[in-house]
């Protein structure tokens, strides 16, 4: 991690000093970056020096939709126009018309039988390629000289653990900024349809969980896979957290589902629920509505893509400039130079499902 430093000390600090607080703030930093559940999630691709885009290219999903014209009847494996299962030219209905939003598989897909010495009608097929620019995002903190000299503690030591949080908390929001504004793919608790109408009593439910694993789990036709192909993950605030774990029946997320580790709880994961693994974060954003609305954040596999353009890198200057002549202050800081992009979001073909909810007092 690069480090930038001016200066030989104040107040007879010597220069191997202010180098050692800089360290300090490195290695913090990346202490924190385990915790960093957004940055954890994403696909990294970090910008070579001298690129002012990060390329994130997608192969698509090869569909099967061959020569079929389906017409929708009864139940799971019903036959459409009175074909034998197996006979030229038949196709195979798997279930009800897909007519509602949200449903990947549309009723004319099936599979059907070529004829012999004829060539399937060739399929178009390719990749995509999503990108982001840089964005660049800091803090600057100064420290007076007398706070240094009368404060009873140790005022520098302090400044570059909030430096090195706050750094960490950049990229966390910046991230889930970019994964949070998707449009398509958004669950309302209670049963509404917007934000604006959600109102005190529609907490987050085990349904509403239930409903973002179907869509996910229904995107995987889309191309849309698990972490390790076993689970999805969900980003959840400690207010709706608190809300999910209030069912304590037998059977439920509490009762079943939920870590015990030291280790894994000092991660913020909660546990595994029915095919989705819950990470806390007290970093998750809200938005601010007819009341506070609390985004759990449902995503699969390589459903957004970020990298550095410049690490976070800390700043420590400790000597007089044209804009401190007097050296009356000391100022501690950091930067970072990032990139994000979500991947495809279109209905029924979901990389991240968002549940938008209340939480209790």
């Amino acid at each position: 991690m690069p480090v930038t430093v001016r200066g030989t000390g104040w107040g007879g600090t010597s220069s191997n000093t202010s180098e050692l607080l800089v360290s300090y703030i490195s290695d913090e930093i990346k202490v924190l970056e385990p915790e960093l559940q957004y940055a954890r999630l994403g696909k990294q691709r970090d910008a070579p020096k001298g690129y002012d885009r990060i390329l994130f290219p997608q192969t698509n999903q090869l569909p099967v939709r061959i020569n079929v014209s389906m017409v929708t009847v009864g139940g799971p494996g019903a036959m459409a126009g009175g074909g034998s299962v197996w006979g030229a030219g038949a196709s195979i209905q798997g279930g009800a018309a897909a007519t509602a939003p949200g449903f990947p598989v549309s009723s004319t897909e099936g599979v059907a039988a070529i004829t012999e010495g004829t060539n399937p009608t060739a399929i178009t097929w390719g990749s995509t390629a999503y990108s982001s620019g840089p964005a660049q995002y800091g803090i600057l903190v100064q420290i007076s000289d007398l706070l240094v000299h009368n404060s009873a503690i140790e005022t520098v030591d302090a400044c570059t653990t909030q430096v090195r949080n706050a750094l960490a908390r950049l990229v966390d929001t910046a991230l889930q900024t970019v994964v949070n504004s998707a449009t398509n793919g958004v669950i309302y608790s209670g049963g509404q349809t917007a934000r604006a109408s959600l109102a005190a009593g529609d907490l987050l439910t085990q349904t509403d969980m239930n409903r973002s694993y179907r869509n996910l789990a229904a995107s995987n036709a889309a191309g849309l896979k698990p972490f390790d192909g076993s689970y999805y993950v969900a980003v959840i605030h400690p207010f709706p957290e608190s809300d999910l774990m209030s069912n304590t029946a037998t059977g439920a997320f509490n009762d079943v589902g939920r870590y015990t580790s030291v280790d894994d709880l000092r991660k913020g994961a909660m546990g595994d629920f029915r095919g989705i693994r819950y990470l806390r974060s007290a970093y998750q954003n809200y938005f601010n509505s007819t009341v506070p609305v609390f985004p759990t954040t449902v995503l699969g596999q390589d459903s957004f893509g970020w990298g550095y353009f410049q690490e976070p890198t800390p700043i420590l200057v400790t000597t007089p400039d044209s804009n401190n002549p007097l050296n009356l202050y000391t100022s501690i800081g950091g930067k970072v130079v990032l990139g994000a992009t979500r991947f495809e979001d279109a209905v029924g073909r979901y990389r991240i499902v968002r549940v938008e909810s209340a939480a209790s007092a």
